[in-house]
């Protein structure tokens, strides 16, 4: 798992660091990814987790983009990991 704290990352939205650091982990530009919006709502997101933070109040918002699973929660971090072959996964 890959872990992004989104305090060092104040300078840009929730949705660009998603996005760039997902980049970083496929190794590509960020424009060579498929838009956010097909997973979540970019504008949303940002909202959401900006007044959460502004709030004090616990979050977590979780989605798929680009083949990880993307994880956002209250303590402020980005968690990426990549999704699992649910075909080969012992139950």
């Amino acid at each position: 798992m890959y872990k992004v704290d989104l305090e060092h990352h104040i300078d840009q939205s929730t949705s660009h660091t998603v996005v760039s650091s997902v980049a970083s982990l496929a190794d590509t530009e960020p424009d060579q990814l498929e838009p956010l919006w097909y997973s979540v709502n970019p504008e949303a997101l940002d909202s959401f987790v900006a007044h959460a933070t502004d709030a004090g109040t616990s979050c977590r918002v979780a989605f798929q983009y680009e083949g990880y699973d993307i994880e956002i929660v209250g303590d402020g971090s980005l968690r990426i990991a990549p999704i699992e072959d649910r075909s080969t996964r012992r139950v």
